[in-house]
């Protein structure tokens, strides 16, 4: 028997992160998986930082860290830096205590069938191209007068691989075989939340995806982030039952909620995971 703490949307938030290995040491698991939105950044110098800061405490916690990308998360320099390597269970070796799950990434933790989906879509699209050209212009201005800095101001703060393709979705669900327990950054379609329910059009296309992943692999229970909100509800999955949701918080400088409670971030999933006790193990 064991347990996964489950946590959602980090942000890079380095207090948070240890925080939740603290929280991982009390409630006795020693792993953590954060549900995207994790903080991969290597392509700045405070992202390295990061993920060296919570290497080092998550080796002295004796917990192993894994991440699924979200839409804030450079996904397409984590394959290029660690794609080469993968564990024998199929995750990229980022840092020693640190692993990152690609998107369709299937796996087996003591007898529970897992997979994830990461990627969603950025409201904040629009504001983060504007800060980028904005970048650009000034390295331009300065260049005029004599710097010979070239600094890389595209997909620096916005990532065009954020959301899953409808081909990449074709290609991850050719293996149609059940699984338990699926992780996606992104809410499924049929989730009805009472607050941040990413409604906009655009938001949509990639939640038709993830819930085309739930009505493929049937699983009991999904776990997702990326709403900063910490929500219980169901959903078709097309079998004639349904699927459990689980919607996590976010650290606290990315939750606009008044009553944050850092508790809402967390849940810890006992292994092996069980459909009928889920409503009394997963409460928090």
């Amino acid at each position: 028997m064991g347990s996964v703490l489950m946590t959602g949307d980090l942000h890079g938030n380095t207090g948070h992160a240890l925080a939740l290995l603290r929280v991982a040491l009390r409630q006795e698991c020693d792993r953590l998986f954060v549900l995207g939105d994790f903080g991969a950044w290597e392509h700045i110098a405070a992202g390295r930082r990061y993920f060296d800061v919570v290497n080092r405490a998550a080796r002295k916690c004796r917990v192993q860290v894994y991440f699924l990308d979200g839409n804030h998360d450079k996904s397409s320099l984590l394959h290029g830096m660690y794609g080469a390597e993968p564990d024998d269970e199929g995750f990229l070796v980022c840092r020693k205590n640190i692993r990152y799950a690609p998107r369709g990434l299937r796996w087996t933790w003591e007898g529970t069938r897992f997979a994830a989906f990461g990627g969603a879509y950025s409201v904040d699209k629009q504001w983060r191209l504007a800060h980028e050209a904005s970048q650009e212009r000034t390295a331009r201005r300065r260049r005029q007068f004599g710097s010979a800095r070239h600094p890389v101001t595209a997909e620096t703060l916005w990532f065009p691989e954020e959301e899953m393709t409808d081909d990449e979705c074709d290609a991850l669900l050719a293996d149609d075989s059940p699984v338990d327990v699926l992780l996606t950054h992104d809410k499924p379609r049929g989730s009805d939340p009472d607050w941040n329910r990413k409604n906009l059009p655009e938001c949509l296309p990639n939640q038709d995806r993830i819930q085309r992943v739930v009505r493929t692999l049937r699983p009991d229970l999904l776990l997702h982030g990326h709403l900063h909100y910490r929500y219980t509800d169901s959903v078709d999955r097309g079998d004639g039952a349904t699927t459990r949701v689980e919607g996590l918080g976010a650290d606290p400088e990315g939750s606009a909620l008044p009553d944050y409670r850092s508790a809402d971030s967390w849940l810890v999933l006992p292994l092996p995971y069980a459909a009928e006790s889920a409503a009394q193990d997963l409460a928090v």
